[in-house]
């Protein structure tokens, strides 16, 4: 199959913890998302001649966990608290360890080059070989299923490794300066050789839209079909599902139905 008709489908971060009841930063709607995703695939899965799976990838001390912070008396913060620049600077929080303190004020440089006020510190999610990494079981089935009858591999892309910024794209980091969060330019030319990408996944408000719109903004205009299954997707509790699929759509991406 040559690029031009080569199709790929692009599963952004559909790891138990967010797509789970049970995962510490459940997507609400997310797991009939991924019921959704799972009998598309199983039943649709043969117009893809590539699937990649991103997954997104912490260490317990990463920057927007708990335990990388810690307020004048030693406690952590509690999950969702907003740590701004003033907060930081005044030492009302710090790193815990002060061997991380200078990387925190770096990624309080380049939040503020990226016109972002502050750390969002999320739960501990998706700590590497812990249950909530994983991927959801349905889809890790309907995966092996499309194995066995394409014969081809589903490429997996891992994102969020770097424990000192946040990265929401399976492209880039909020700060783009370090090595493993500078544009991730060999994924993005695997994908632009294809006629046609499919993105699907969670969260919609945050990992789908930043990914989407670092796509789309690097691809500048290609001639290539682009399309968002908008029915296995949810946003973070809080967050306009609209407003996320307007810009989507604004960016030159169809928003469709599985069914459609």
């Amino acid at each position: 199959m040559d690029g031009k008709t080569a199709h790929a489908l692009v599963i952004i971060d559909p790891q138990n913890d967010f797509c789970d009841q049970r995962g510490s930063l459940y997507v609400e709607g997310a797991a009939d998302d991924i019921g959704r995703l799972t009998s598309h695939i199983l039943k649709d899965g043969g117009r893809y001649s590539d699937i990649f799976v991103s997954l997104d990838s912490h260490d317990v001390t990463a920057i927007f966990h708990p335990g990388f912070w810690a307020d004048a008396e030693g406690r952590s913060p509690v999950p969702f608290t907003q740590i701004g620049e003033a907060a930081f600077a005044s030492g009302e929080w710090r790193a815990a360890s002060p061997s991380h303190q200078e990387c925190a004020c770096k990624a309080f440089s380049a939040m503020k080059s990226k016109g972002i006020d502050s750390v969002t510190v999320w739960p501990e999610h998706c700590v590497v070989s812990t249950w909530g990494h994983q991927i959801a079981d349905r889809l890790r089935e309907a995966l092996r299923s499309w194995r066995e009858v394409t014969g081809r591999a589903v490429r997996y892309v891992f994102k969020g490794e770097n424990p000192y910024t946040d990265q929401f794209s399976i492209f880039e980091g909020i700060d783009s300066s370090w090595p493993e969060t500078s544009f991730n330019e060999a994924l993005f030319g695997r994908l632009a050789a294809f006629g046609a990408v499919t993105f699907a996944g969670e969260a919609l408000s945050h990992c789908v839209e930043a990914s989407i719109l670092s796509y789309t903004g690097r691809l500048g205009v290609a001639g290539q079909k682009l399309t968002l299954l908008a029915d296995c997707s949810s946003p973070v509790a809080g967050f306009d599902r609209q407003a996320s699929l307007d810009r989507i759509s604004a960016a030159g991406v169809s928003c469709v139905l599985t069914a459609s």
